[in-house]
């Protein structure tokens, strides 16, 4: 076993010591004062160590101590006379001072290195002989009140320059501001002046340019200021730390504080012309913001402002949908593009778009429905792919109709009808489509009247070819004939329309009723000829044509087979049409887009009294021409058909409703009644209609009123 002792370290001579510190301090007043260095810094450094572990330690840190106190309180002293002598370069100096001084404790660490080590770090407050230094300096020179201020005053008046657009040192902010940082003097004495500074920098410029700028220009401008303060200017010289204060202060200038300014007098505009990067850089502005529900306010006035613009003016019905569809792709983008899909405004577009929609009741539900025929029909040009993003756009808007789907339903139904009678549907594959779909929104019950009537067309396909193969089919004419029958009570109702069929066609009806009896016993059927179509072909001098023409018009039509001119009198008493059918039917035929016949009289009104030649110079470029294009607009009386039995349907399912309602709570007051019925049905109720349905029930004795209280209602 070895045991090492330490041999005892003998005392340094006091004279050796002064020697040595007399050195040391030569060369501190060298570096300081910039002169050249006599003296070896290794040798300087070797002396350090020998009087560190002969115990001097704290002798020599209270030497070096006091020395660079004296230093650094006589840079404080030349700062300081150059402030009373208004020195305009003051921060230069200050800089150079700053950066000479920490060359200087560099160079002095390195020669008292063994001083740091053995006591420094650990007998003292300080981590090195550097930070010592600095310390120093931030509390005789940085501490003085006058120079601290002018400091950042003359620092904030170069950040003001370059604000302004000139060229300023930043090499010269950078490396003031770094001194603060180390002087742990940026968060509590530079930071608060400065974003003060910016403040008012930037609500001056705020005021002015929102008189001079317009808003979208205004934003732009404003934006360009958040990349100046958070990106170029943190480069540049800031602290990293700062840039989420300090882009708040100058968001909160041009943006928060004007929200109000900036929504009145521009957003509309900036709305209506689709400003997109104005809009973005305005919601991001204020997205942390309280400011940011002013934005979602002003964004829910002006769907419903603008929307209700759309759709208010009964003359431009005919563009309504296509105006709703192409204005919610324009919110929808702007929603994407400019709030980042922001759920708070997806709301607001969809709560603000039902608003707007609903205003004209049952109109929108109405148009959507003829829009969505006009672009089912065979004439249509959509391609399937784009007809199947039409509709789920148009699927929207439908989502958006409150109250009013009955509505829709009952003028689809109808517009369907005519597709599926006169064989006009684009696609059949379509029209399962948007089925499927409309069962998707509402349930199997909305559609159930509709999927039955493509269920009679399919049956109604397979007894047309069984007639044909039947012993009462006529198979001795030149024709083609064809039944649809439909259940009543599935399909829209149509007046009827009597008048005398051609022989062939009476004979063709007379088989078929004979016929039909053999599949379906009790059975008895309507004939609405009114919806038939026909396709006859016309021989004309310049070639044949086939005509998709009505039924009405074909009996029309055949009557000029016998002769070229017929008076309007001899048209109505071969076909016994009554009178206001013929003059349209007459009108569709000699005043239309393909003029079969030729009118004597001038203009599009049919007389009685008006003579009808066959025009034998017809001519048009296709072989097919489809004249029945009256039959398949709804005429006004089809129309406010369509509307009474809404309304009708609505006055059974208010009834409906009542009566469920009372047949489970038995007993209700008035108001009771009411509340529960707002809850229940789905259509705008008034109360008015409520209190005559409650009438008609308690006249028929499903309900009754209480003897004592006549406003509680009891269940019969």
């Amino acid at each position: 076993m070895h045991i090492f002792i330490e041999t005892p370290v003998r005392e340094l001579p006091n004279e050796y010591f002064e020697e040595i510190w007399e050195n040391h301090r030569r060369l501190l007043l060298m570096i300081f004062h910039k002169e050249p260095i006599q003296t070896s810094l290794q040798l300087a450094y070797e002396a350090c160590e020998t009087v560190c572990r002969y115990h001097k330690a704290e002798e020599v840190y209270r030497r070096l101590e006091s020395e660079l106190l004296v230093q650094i309180q006589r840079l404080a002293g030349v700062l300081l006379e150059g402030l009373n002598t208004k020195n305009t370069a003051f921060i230069a100096d200050l800089n150079r001072e700053w950066i000479e001084l920490c060359s200087a404790l560099v160079l002095i660490r390195n020669i008292f290195m063994e001083l740091d080590r053995r006591y420094l770090i650990r007998a003292t407050e300080y981590s090195s002989i550097i930070d010592l230094g600095k310390q120093l300096f931030r509390k005789h020179v940085m501490g003085s009140r006058a120079l601290q201020n002018n400091a950042i005053t003359d620092i904030l008046a170069l950040i003001r320059e370059e604000r302004n657009g000139n060229v300023i040192d930043k090499e010269l902010v950078r490396s003031l501001i770094t001194m603060l940082l180390e002087l742990n003097l940026y968060v509590d004495a530079f930071e608060p002046v400065f974003l003060k500074s910016t403040r008012e920098y930037y609500n001056a410029e705020a005021d002015r340019l929102l008189r001079e700028l317009t808003i979208p220009d205004y934003l732009l401008h404003a934006n360009r200021r958040y990349k100046e303060e958070g990106d170029e200017r943190i480069q540049a010289y800031l602290e990293q730390t700062s840039r989420t204060r300090l882009l708040e202060s100058v968001k909160a200038q041009f943006v928060y504080l004007k929200i109000g300014q900036i929504l009145e007098k521009g957003f509309d505009a900036m709305m209506d012309t689709m400003e997109k990067e104005p809009l973005r850089i305005l919601y991001t502005s204020i997205v942390n913001d309280r400011g940011v529900i002013h934005l979602r306010t002003a964004f829910s006035s002006y769907i419903k402002r603008r929307g209700t613009e759309l759709i208010r003016d009964p003359k431009q019905d005919t563009r309504m949908i296509t105006s709703l569809l192409q204005y919610k792709s324009k919110l929808d983008e702007i929603v994407r593009d400019c709030f980042c899909s922001d759920d708070m405004f997806l709301h607001a577009l969809k709560e603000s778009f039902e608003g707007f929609v609903n205003s004209r009741r049952a109109k929108p539900a109405e148009l959507l429905a003829k829009f969505i025929d006009s672009k089912l029909r065979a004439s249509s040009k959509n391609n399937e792919e784009d007809l199947e993003q039409l509709l789920d756009r148009l699927l929207v808007i439908f989502r958006y109709l409150q109250g009013s789907k009955d509505a829709f339903e009952a003028f689809y139904k109808r517009f369907l009808s005519k597709r599926l009678l006169l064989s006009r549907s684009a696609s059949y594959d379509m029209e399962k489509s948007v089925l499927a779909k409309l069962k998707t929104e509402c349930g199997p019950g909305f559609t159930k009247n509709l999927e039955a009537m493509f269920k009679d067309i399919e049956v109604s396909a397979d007894l047309n070819s069984q007639f044909k193969t039947s012993k009462q089919y006529p198979r001795d004419m030149d024709m083609v004939f064809q039944v649809n029958v439909l259940a009543q009570g599935i399909w829209p109702t149509y007046s009827m329309c009597e008048f005398s069929l051609p022989p062939q066609m009476s004979r063709c009806k007379a088989a078929y009723e004979e016929f039909y009896p053999t599949h379906f016993k009790g059975r008895r059927l309507t004939w609405q000829n009114s919806l038939a179509s026909c396709v006859v072909k016309g021989h004309f001098p310049s070639g044949t044509k086939d005509l998709t023409v009505s039924l009405l018009q074909t009996a029309v039509l055949l009557l000029f087979n016998d002769t070229d001119t017929l008076s309007c009198m001899d048209i109505a008493q071969a076909t016994n049409m009554e009178e206001k059918e013929l003059k349209r039917t007459l009108q569709s035929l000699a005043c239309g887009q393909h003029k079969l016949l030729i009118k004597d009289s001038e203009g599009m009104d049919v007389q009685m009294s008006d003579m009808f030649k066959y025009n034998s110079d017809f001519t048009a470029a296709s072989i097919r021409l489809k004249i029945n294009v009256l039959q398949q607009e709804q005429s006004g009386e089809e129309r406010k058909a369509t509307e009474t039995k809404v309304l009708v349907d609505r006055q059974h399912q208010l009834e409906a409703a009542i009566v469920r309602v009372m047949k489970a709570k038995r007993r209700l007051n008035h108001t009771e009644l009411m509340n529960e019925l707002f809850t229940q049905v789905k259509f705008p109720l008034e109360a008015t209609d409520i209190k005559k349905r409650i009438e008609s029930l308690i006249d028929r004795e499903y309900l009754g009123r209480d003897e004592e209280n006549p406003s509680t209602y009891i269940y019969k």
